[in-house]
């Protein structure tokens, strides 16, 4: 019921809002009166609807499913259109007002979308544009390391905590004796991802993890264990193999990311610039 539902809506988005551009070829797959329904506009909501993507990533069987239903939602669609026609539902101010704004939304998406098309970019701008803002295509700090997890409901009452925590801090003192971190992983951690790995997390940036977190993780020094550490999970022993400290990208490492600040400087600039000429040229006003 829940992916009918969805599979509605998707049909109203590919109605009113996908634009796509049929070729000589262009099959298609439906027609009611004088609507036709093509391949392309039901494979765009296929290929590139995340919530689509979403239902075929759990369930790649489902994809005929979808289409169909899309094709049935939208001959109901174009039934229920023509009837309103005929009754002459489309001669009503209100329903005029609304044609109106659709007609203008699917109008204004495409001009648009023709205008930032005309944008480029040379080589030239992408590089002195990375000159002008070294500072921010940086790779971020990071550590590589590892962990022991004791997990524990992020509800437990009082006792149950604090008999986990009792047993978090007895396996670090066996590390501060000397014990070896990634045997003590193997044996106590209950993270099935890193326990066969000695722990091992490999690496984690800045900006990667809970803030909180992220604070007592990069505070400690390579070599060291933290104190019982508490998330969501449980329990985590924090030992720190290295750091790794941030570098600068180099302008090849940091192009795409430049080309995409850029274009969007740009595409900002284009866009105020287009609001006040045609702001001139039609003088709106507001009541």
């Amino acid at each position: 019921m829940k992916k009918d539902w969805l599979v509605g809506f998707l049909v109203w988005m590919f109605i009113l809002g996908i634009q796509v551009v049929y070729g000589a070829e262009s099959k298609v797959l439906a027609e009611v009166g004088p609507y036709k329904l093509y391949e392309e506009e039901v494979e765009k909501i296929l290929n590139q609807d995340p919530q689509v993507q979403e239902i075929l990533k759990s369930s790649p069987e489902a994809k005929e499913k979808i289409k169909k239903t899309l094709i049935d939602k939208w001959i109901t669609l174009s039934l229920l259109g023509l009837a309103a026609k005929e009754e002459g539902i489309d001669k009503l101010p209100e329903v005029q007002r609304d044609l109106i704004n659709i007609e203008k939304q699917i109008l204004a998406q495409r001009y648009l979308k023709t205008k930032l098309e005309g944008i480029k970019i040379t080589e030239e701008e992408l590089k002195d544009y990375y000159q002008k803002h070294k500072d921010r295509y940086v790779e971020p700090e990071a550590v590589e390391l590892k962990h022991i997890l004791l997990s524990l409901p992020s509800d437990a009452k009082k006792e149950e905590a604090d008999k986990v925590l009792k047993r978090a801090n007895q396996i670090r003192a066996q590390i501060l004796k000397g014990a070896k971190f990634e045997e003590l992983a193997k044996t106590y951690s209950d993270d099935p991802n890193s326990k066969g790995k000695g722990g091992s997390l490999g690496v984690i940036k800045r900006g990667e993890t809970d803030p909180q977190f992220e604070a007592k993780i990069f505070s400690l020094k390579p070599g060291e264990v933290s104190h019982p550490m508490r998330s969501n999970y449980g329990y985590h022993l924090i030992k720190v193999e290295k750091k790794i400290p941030a570098k600068a990208l180099t302008f090849e490492q940091a192009k795409k990311l430049v080309e995409n600040d850029l274009r969007e400087e740009k595409e900002e600039a284009l866009m105020k610039e287009l609001i006040e000429k045609l702001s001139q040229k039609y003088s709106p006003k507001v009541y």
